[in-house]
């Protein structure tokens, strides 16, 4: 993780953040832009939040192009312009960031890109020129590929809100599930995210036969897959589909965290639901996904997995754990703040 020195005045600019804050994108925005409210930010969004007042709405266009948006940033004077583009690093995003420095050329420009991204022979020759100062990703797979297009490029984690995604003990977890309405009697194992095939969840079904009733809980952002919705639930899955305020509840009733996506494009690289359940101080089975193996090893209470059979084994090996230190490890190294000052700040 890189660290760089002190930044003083930063204007960052982010997607969405508007609630609910209940997909990986938007939580990343929502906690940067926390962040540097604290350090007294000019921060532009396309949306408001009620929890940060300051907010300056973005100009309504693909380019963001404004006289006043323009003039804000030339007034603040900032050292450095931070972009969390919406939809990662595509050709539009380095676009936009050029236009925005080429008005402002005494800045720094950073991109946080938060997904894979690929990009045609013509739009990489585009990008070799429009290139920011620094490209921020979380994975070293995105490392490797932005630095053969000759960008300046860094591989950072994600981080978690440790107050809210806590751990219970066992007499909690009855009583959570009663609240749930799930039940008590079997082992529960849960995963987070959009419902759609390319998450992978109708891979998991064999995880019935190890007594596991297996819980859904998805996004509220985008339509989810009907036909794949009614299928599974024929073969026994539990959906949640209504939006969560409290989703660190389902974490902490459950015994067994699942992350089973392989498709790029389906999740952000570090996916934030795996800090959330770690955070929780439940086992983690996951694929070997984006950044989370640069930063998490395998143990006795997180275990990676590339077939069918390896799943199964691994998920015997982790229910027979009764000692998951999971959070002591998100304490020490993955807080918001811990990511986020390793990032901006020597």
């Amino acid at each position: 993780m890189t660290k760089r020195t002190t930044i003083n005045k930063t204007v960052l600019i982010t997607g969405d953040i508007s609630e609910p804050i209940d997909e990986g994108t938007k939580k990343y925005s929502f906690q940067l832009a926390k962040f540097f409210s604290k350090e007294n930010s000019l921060i532009f969004s396309p949306s408001s939040n009620k929890k940060l007042p300051n907010i300056t709405i973005l100009p309504k266009n693909k380019l963001l192009f404004s006289r006043s948006f323009y003039k804000k940033i030339r007034l603040y004077q900032p050292q450095t312009i931070v972009y969390v583009p919406a939809s990662s690093s595509t050709l539009m995003s380095f676009i936009r960031l050029k236009l925005i420095t080429l008005f402002y050329s005494k800045s720094k420009s950073i991109m946080i890109s938060v997904q894979e991204r690929r990009h045609n022979a013509f739009s990489k020759l585009l990008i070799k020129y429009l290139k920011p100062d620094e490209i921020i990703v979380l994975s070293a797979k995105e490392e490797s590929y932005y630095k053969q297009l000759n960008q300046k490029c860094s591989v950072s984690s994600i981080g978690v809100d440790t107050n809210k995604f806590i751990n219970t003990n066992a007499k909690a977890k009855i009583a959570l599930r009663k609240k749930l309405k799930l039940p008590i009697d079997k082992k529960i194992v849960l995963h987070v995210g959009h419902i759609n095939k390319g998450r992978n969840i109708q891979s998991i079904e064999q995880l019935q036969s190890l007594n596991y009733l297996i819980v859904i809980v998805g996004s509220t952002m985008f339509n989810y897959d009907m036909k794949l919705k009614n299928e599974l639930e024929g073969k026994g899955f539990v959906f949640v589909t209504k939006y969560l305020k409290n989703i660190e509840d389902y974490y902490k009733a459950a015994d067994l965290y699942i992350f089973p996506v392989e498709e790029t494009t389906s999740a952000i690289e570090f996916p934030l639901s795996v800090f959330e359940a770690m955070s929780c101080n439940i086992p983690v089975i996951t694929t070997e996904f984006g950044g989370i193996k640069n930063f998490i090893n395998e143990s006795s209470c997180i275990k990676y997995y590339k077939s069918l059979n390896e799943l199964i084994k691994k998920v015997q090996i982790l229910s027979q754990n009764t000692n998951c230190d999971n959070r002591q490890t998100i304490l020490d190294n993955f807080t918001w703040d811990t990511v986020f000052h390793n990032i901006f700040k020597a």
